[in-house]
C-alpha cells in the first residue's frame, strides 16, 4: 500500500503524538500541527485530517473554512452526545467521529479504511481470527429466523440479557431497512414506499440481504448488508436529528424508517455505515458485554465511484420526489 499524507491536528502534544503513531500503523504518512492556524495558507493541502477536540464542538470552527472540498475529516473527542455528534458530521467533509477510549482502535481502522479504500467487512473491527457467523435472507419469515439465530448465538456466548434485548432491537431494525426501505427500482424510486408496513412482511426483498455476527471476550458485532448501495449521510443525520428533537413526531410510514435509525444509535456503541452507490449498504454495529455505554464510534464511508450521487439523500423533511426534482434542476 503506497503511503498517502494525513494531518493531525491536536493542542494536546501526548495525545497529538499517540494519533500520529496510530495514523503511521495504519500506513500514513502523517504530518502534525497543534492547531488549525499553524497550517501556512487559505487551505489544507491534505486529503485526511484527524482532529481532536476538547469535547467542545464550536472548535471545529476554525477548520472547516481551510478544507478541501473533497477532504475527509475524523474528529477525536473525549466525550460526546449523540446530538453533538450530529453536529460534528453535519459538515460533508466530516464523516468520522471517535470517541473517548476508542482512540487507538477507532483512529486506526478509520484511517486503515480511507487509506485502502476497502471499506466492507466487519472483520475490520474484531480481533484477528475471530470467527465470523453468516446468514442470508430475503423475506421477512427469513428475517425472524435470523435474529432468533443470531440471538441464540449471544446467549451461547453468555450475553448479558440486556446486551442481546439491544442486539435483537438493532438487528429487528437494520434487517426491517434492508429488505423494505433500500430495494429501489430502475429510476432509483423506493419500490415498498407506498407499501404499508405491516403489508411488507408478505412479500420478498427484490435482492438478498446478508446479516454477519460474531463474538469476542469484550464485546458483540453484528453487520447487515443490502445490495442497492443508496444511503446517504444527511438521510441518517436528518432522522437522528428530528428523533432527538421531535421523537414523536417520525414513525415508521415515514421514508427511510428514521426511528430505526435513531433507535440503532441510541442501542449500540458504534455505528459504521460503508456504501457504495448502487451497490451495497453495509451497516456495522457494535455491543459492549460490560454496562451500556454511549455510541463511541461513528462513522460513514462511501467508495468513491458514485460518491457524488450519495451528496443529498431523503431527509425527514424532504421526501424522494423532491430531491429526483432537485437533481433534475441541477442539471
Amino acid at each position: 500500500m503506497s503511503k498517502k499524507r494525513v494531518l493531525a491536528i491536536s493542542s494536546d502534544l501526548d495525545q497529538l503524538r499517540r494519533i500520529v503513531a496510530t495514523l503511521e500503523r495504519a500506513g500514513a504518512e502523517v504530518a502534525a500541527v497543534r492547531s488549525p492556524s499553524a497550517i501556512a495558507g487559505d487551505q489544507i493541502p491534505h486529503r485526511y485530517v484527524f482532529f481532536a477536540t476538547n469535547g467542545d464542538t464550536s472548535t471545529l470552527g476554525p477548520l472547516i473554512p481551510k478544507l478541501r472540498d473533497r477532504a475527509h475529516v475524523t474528529v477525536v473527542t473525549p466525550k460526546a452526545s449523540l446530538s453533538e455528534l450530529t453536529q460534528y458530521m453535519s459538515d460533508e467533509r466530516v464523516n468520522h467521529v471517535v470517541v473517548g477510549n476508542e482512540l487507538d482502535h477507532g483512529v486506526f481502522v478509520t484511517a486503515q479504511k480511507l487509506l485502502t479504500g476497502d471499506i466492507f467487512g466487519i472483520e475490520k473491527y474484531l480481533p484477528q481470527g475471530t470467527e465470523v457467523k453468516y446468514a442470508r435472507l430475503r423475506d421477512f419469515e427469513g428475517r425472524g429466523k435470523a435474529i432468533q439465530t443470531v440471538l441464540d448465538f449471544a446467549e451461547a456466548q453468555k450475553m448479558r440479557r440486556q446486551v442481546r434485548n439491544a442486539i435483537g432491537q438493532v438487528c429487528e431494525e437494520l434487517l426491517m431497512n434492508a429488505l423494505y426501505d433500500a430495494p429501489v427500482d430502475a429510476e432509483g424510486k423506493p419500490v415498498f414506499a407506498e407499501v404499508d408496513p405491516h403489508d411488507r412482511t408478505t412479500v420478498r426483498s427484490p435482492r438478498p440481504v446478508s446479516i454477519r455476527f460474531a463474538a469476542t471476550d469484550e464485546m458483540f458485532a453484528v453487520a447487515v448488508r443490502d445490495r442497492f448501495g443508496r444511503l446517504a449521510k444527511n438521510t441518517i443525520l436528518s432522522y437522528i436529528d428530528k428523533c432527538i428533537h421531535s421523537p414523536n413526531q417520525i414513525d415508521r410510514k415515514t421514508y427511510g424508517a428514521g426511528l430505526g435509525l435513531y433507535l440503532v444509535a441510541n442501542a449500540a456503541a458504534s455505528y459504521v455505515v460503508n456504501v457504495a452507490y448502487d451497490v451495497a449498504t453495509e451497516v456495522v454495529c457494535t455491543f459492549d458485554r460490560g454496562a451500556k455505554t454511549a455510541l463511541r464510534l461513528v462513522g460513514v464511508f462511501v467508495h468513491p465511484g458514485g460518491a457524488d450521487m450519495l451528496k443529498r439523500g431523503p431527509t425527514a423533511e424532504i421526501t424522494l420526489d423532491e430531491v429526483l426534482q432537485q437533481d433534475a434542476a441541477d442539471g
